[in-house]
């Protein structure tokens, strides 16, 4: 134990102004900046500060009932802009112009038989023969002869009106439209010419 010195006694004094010394050099403090903006910002904070807070207030003091029909309300209104959007979509056609009903797309008889005599006048007998068979099926609906739909079947409505006349427009219609037949004038003549009589039969039953 001889050995060994006692270290020197630390005056705490001396060890602050030492330590306060080290501290007051540049590396250990950090640059002022200046804030043009500094005053301009508090400002403007604190108006918003003034007309949010009592906006918050009221708002937490809205029973929660009230929020979820917040929720379901807006939930509703997405669902619905997107379903608008949707059938938007599906409505336009393909470039984007507004969607017409074209003649093959009609539900008026008269309208599908105005288109069918322009097709004639235009040289397309194929479509005016196709025209008028549709137009003549809306008007066999519209009288109650059958039920029409528009995916009918000739079968379904020969077994419904065993009529010969609506049998051999059926049979033109089916080899114009689905067996390549190419339509003739004799053609479009006996379909304008036959329809009359068909509707006819079936007001007499």
């Amino acid at each position: 134990m001889s050995g060994l010195r006692a270290a020197p006694a630390v005056d705490p004094d001396a060890a602050r102004r030492r330590a306060q010394h080290i501290l007051s050099d540049r590396r250990y403090r950090s640059a002022s900046t200046p804030r043009p903006l500094r005053g301009p910002l508090h400002w403007i904070g604190d108006r918003l500060d003034d007309i949010f807070r009592p906006v918050g207030h009221f708002l937490t003091r809205l029973p929660a009932v009230v929020w979820i029909s917040v929720a379901i309300g807006l939930v509703a209104f997405l669902v619905w802009l997107v379903v608008k959007n949707i059938r938007r979509r599906v409505a336009a056609p393909a470039t984007g112009k507004p969607h017409r009903a074209t003649p093959d797309a009609l539900e008026d008889p008269d309208e599908l038989e105005r288109a069918a005599d322009a097709a004639e006048r235009d040289g397309d007998l194929e479509r005016a023969v196709r025209l008028r068979f549709r137009a003549g099926l809306l008007r066999l609906g519209d009288r109650g002869a059958i039920r029409y739909r528009p995916s009918v079947t000739t079968g379904e409505v020969r077994s419904t009106l065993t009529s010969e006349r609506f049998d051999d427009l059926a049979g033109t219609f089916e080899a114009v439209t689905y067996g390549g037949k190419p339509a003739e004038p004799p053609d479009v003549a006996a379909a304008r010419r036959e329809w009359p009589h068909v509707l006819e039969e079936t007001g007499r039953r």
